[in-house]
């Protein structure tokens, strides 16, 4: 990742990987020298520049011990954040104001979106309002950028499976919770409006589902801007704050859309290749804008062909490839793509699904592919060594009746009623008795297959020792994956 100087375009802060660190360095674009912004141990977080592009924050992590500095631009030295460093500044903003708890549901609070996303947010439990910085720290996951007049800091930490955005008051270094929520919720990919009055967040608060809500900055109220009928994987505003781009989730494929605010009027938006957004590092958005904002960038994945960057230019109708990453090898046209299908699940609600079918004109064997997450039409070598090998791999998205992916053993009837659909659909397949295939967090989800119905299957096969399950056979290889494939399928 990498943050952009607003005052001179040819200067940079970058992420990179050192000795398996998370490490930024500054560097300028004419190919000079990268430097350390500090040699401190651990890993380092990456902030943002300040308006003037005189100072970049971030973080250092090492030992579960947290660190705030600021990097001078101008004299390329950092200095750790502790009370007084900064001068209290007069800015166009108020300081934020002591907590006061939201009003009850039925009170109209606004913070809690649309009327079937759930309850409102509440104090969160062990959540002070606010902190001292060296009590937030030790928590942290990824920092925002500053705000506007440069007198606050976004922060993300990480406690109890679930997150929260703080704001840092950098001349005190108090915290102060933006995020008060009940239960467990993530929040991610904080965003100030231009004039600093709004914080803009990807949220599950109150919801099954990602959505984009706003943070009324100066009362913490917060209300939903954006939360359709499936999950937001990422989004992205402009600098002038007219623009919010979404990437959508329609059953493991990435759909984009283009909303104009505060109207959240829907402007038209051509879509790239079948295929899905790649995910960013931690802590980065997935999506960005040009300054001008005319033009949105971000990393496509596609199940026959190598990630790359892509853009949209508005106003010119159509996605852009801008990198061409290479493929020593895999001649175009080589790799398998999958198709779209609709199974019929165990209580007869439709179900989202990919199937990889090898080129062959045989009856292939159904492997039916289990993640533990959504299955996404992207290049997956596993699969790909399957589907070379004569086998047809079928993917499934099973979701609830709210919408929201099924993960656990209430996957399992529609799972089954998937085989039986593909069964009743595709006659060339051979679907009975198929194979699991589990990859990732699926090994699981395997085992409670094979454990309630073991005659329906032929076995199973892991791709990887993520999860060691009994009745799974784990494959390190390839060859190793095929060869158990082919021996279960027998």
């Amino acid at each position: 990742s990498i943050r952009y100087s607003p005052t001179d375009p040819r200067q940079l802060a970058a992420v990179v990987r050192r000795d398996g660190r998370r490490r930024i360095v500054v560097l300028d674009d004419q190919g000079g020298p990268a430097e350390e912004v500090d040699r401190s141990p651990g890993d380092q977080l990456l902030g943002g520049f300040t308006r003037d592009g005189r100072r970049l924050f971030f973080a250092t992590v090492n030992e579960g011990k947290g660190r705030l500095f600021q990097f001078q631009v101008d004299g390329n030295k950092a200095t750790e954040l502790l009370p007084g460093t900064i001068p209290p500044a007069t800015g166009t903003f108020a300081s934020a104001p002591p907590y006061t708890p939201p009003p009850p549901r039925d009170a109209g609070s606004p913070d809690a979106g649309p009327a079937d996303a759930g309850r409102t947010s509440g104090s969160a439990p062990g959540r002070p309002a606010s902190a001292a910085l060296s009590e937030v720290l030790p928590d942290v996951q990824a920092l925002g950028p500053p705000s506007p007049d440069g007198r606050y800091l976004l922060l993300v930490t990480s406690k109890g499976g679930g997150n929260d955005v703080w704001s840092i008051e950098l001349s005190s270094t108090r915290a102060t919770l933006l995020t008060p929520h009940e239960g467990k919720a993530r929040f991610a990919d904080p965003r100030w409006s231009p004039d600093g009055k709004t914080v803009y967040v990807l949220d599950d608060a109150g919801r099954d589902r990602e959505g984009v809500d706003a943070i009324v900055f100066a009362t913490r109220e917060r209300k939903t801007i954006y939360a359709p009928n499936r999950r937001v994987e990422a989004y992205a505003l402009t600098e002038d704050g007219h623009r919010l781009a979404v990437a959508e989730d329609a059953s493991g494929e990435t759909v984009f859309g283009l909303l104009e605010l505060p109207g959240l009027r829907a402007q038209p938006l051509p879509q790239p290749p079948s295929g899905a957004l790649a995910p960013a590092p931690e802590g980065e958005s997935a999506m960005a804008w040009s300054t001008s904002g005319d033009r949105l960038f971000f990393a496509w994945s596609q199940a026959d062909d190598t990630t790359d960057v892509l853009g949209f230019r508005m106003g010119f109708g159509a996605m852009v490839r801008l990198t061409r990453s290479p493929r020593p090898g895999v001649p175009q046209g080589s790799l398998p793509r999958p198709s779209r299908m609709t199974l019929t699940g165990s209580d007869g609600k439709e179900m989202g699904a990919w199937i990889w079918r090898p080129s062959s004109g045989s009856r292939a064997k159904l492997a039916l592919l289990v993640t533990g997450e959504e299955v996404r039409p992207v290049f997956e070598p596993r699969v790909a060594a399957l589907v070379a090998a004569g086998f047809a791999v079928l993917g499934v998205n099973p979701r609830d009746g709210r919408g929201k992916l099924e993960t656990g053993e209430d996957a399992v009837p529609d799972l089954l009623a998937a085989v039986r659909s593909v069964r009743s659909q595709q006659g060339d397949l051979d679907a009975q008795r198929p194979l699991i295939v589990s990859l990732g967090k699926g090994a699981g989800q395997a085992a409670r297959l094979l454990k309630a119905h073991p005659d329906a299957f032929s076995g199973a096969v892991a791709g990887d020792a993520s999860e060691r399950v009994p009745g799974v056979v784990v494959s390190a290889s390839l060859p190793d994956l095929v060869k158990a494939a082919r021996e279960k399928a027998r």
